[in-house]
């Protein structure tokens, strides 16, 4: 009998063997899937954080480019609608090579007047008003950026100019349906008169079309080199030199009149040297917008007959202030929006 009962206790399972590799087996299962969950979970909501942050950040890009291009399109509109009536004469200087181009821009103004009426010098307002809010908010929009964010705060001289061209590009690809009907406007009485602003547009915007390279040289020609010089040099002036050689940031205590007239000559000089740049573009893109069949045979003999390198800066006395009350506007307006939004 008791060698039955210890024979049984020999074949009864004992507690160590009761834990069987398949107990064994299963316990580490629920470790391991426990632990690898928990991994799972931590690095799906790092994941999930850091694609937060990259929508944030390109939220955040998007908003920046926007006021940008808003302070760009405010700054150029204003700044060209307050300088249309010395546009005007410039264009009829350019037109007309009966005109006295020796002539000081109040004696020239008065002759328009005389003859053709005080409204004369508003020609071209409303097509000036669209074409640069559009084209401002490429060119401001664009260059900033570029700047920004493919060259990381500014670069070289190289990138800023390269920047300034490749926005400028744009804008002035936006722009010339507008620039061919102004120029029209202002050069025909009976074209201003019949075509609405819409309908002058939208009729050039078709010429354009038509032959585009034709189209766009003559405004490269002249917004390429305006805005490359114009953006550059007063980015160098006021970042390379009144902040960064001077140390003058218009922050601190008396600084801010300091840093205003700095950033006011900065403006005037970046605009003098924009004039020169693309005054023979200017010149040529005026000349080729003549509308009239005998007039554009007119005006083709003029372009002949003085197509020397002084013949491609007629006009230049007479632009320089317009062109210098628009670049100053336009870059002083520009920076005080882009600081009023935050950027």
């Amino acid at each position: 009998m008791m060698m039955r009962v210890r024979l049984g206790a020999m074949l009864r399972p004992s507690s160590s063997s009761s834990s069987s590799p398949k107990g064994q087996h299963l316990s580490p299962l629920p470790q391991k899937g426990k632990k690898k969950k928990k991994r799972n979970f931590t690095k799906t909501r790092t994941t999930r954080a850091s694609l937060q942050e990259l929508q944030q950040g390109e939220e955040e890009i998007v908003v920046a480019v926007l006021k940008y291009f808003s302070a760009g399109g405010i700054g150029c509109f204003a700044s060209h609608c307050l300088s249309v009536p010395l546009d005007v004469i410039k264009t009829k200087i350019q037109l007309d090579p009966e005109l006295n181009s020796n002539m000081s821009a109040a004696e020239l103004a008065r002759k328009i007047v005389k003859d053709e009426g005080a409204m004369t010098l508003t020609r071209g307002l409303g097509v000036t008003f669209f074409g640069y809010l559009i084209q401002g908010g490429c060119k401001y929009g664009g260059f900033e950026t570029l700047k920004r964010y493919y060259f990381h705060g500014g670069g070289n001289i190289a990138q800023l100019v390269l920047a300034a061209m490749v926005a400028e590009a744009v804008g002035s690809f936006a722009l010339v349906p507008f620039e061919r009907a102004r120029v029209k406007i202002v050069e025909s009485e009976t074209y201003a008169r019949e075509k609405s602003l819409f309908a002058a547009v939208g009729e050039e915007f078709d010429a354009f079309l038509e032959d585009i390279a034709e189209s766009l040289l003559p405004v490269y020609l002249k917004m390429i080199p305006y805005t490359a010089v114009q953006l550059v040099s007063y980015d160098v002036l006021v970042n390379g030199f009144v902040k960064g050689t001077l140390g003058v940031y218009g922050g601190g205590e008396g600084d801010g009149e300091l840093f205003f007239a700095l950033r006011l000559m900065s403006a005037i000089a970046a605009g003098v040297l924009a004039t020169v740049a693309s005054q023979p573009g200017d010149t040529i893109m005026t000349r080729r917008y003549c509308k009239e069949d005998e007039e554009e045979k007119e005006c083709e003999a003029f372009v002949d007959d003085d197509n020397s390198v002084s013949g491609l800066f007629v006009g230049l006395r007479q632009r320089i202030p317009m062109t210098v009350l628009i670049v100053v506007t336009q870059l002083i307006t520009v920076d005080y929006v882009k600081e009023s939004l935050g950027v």
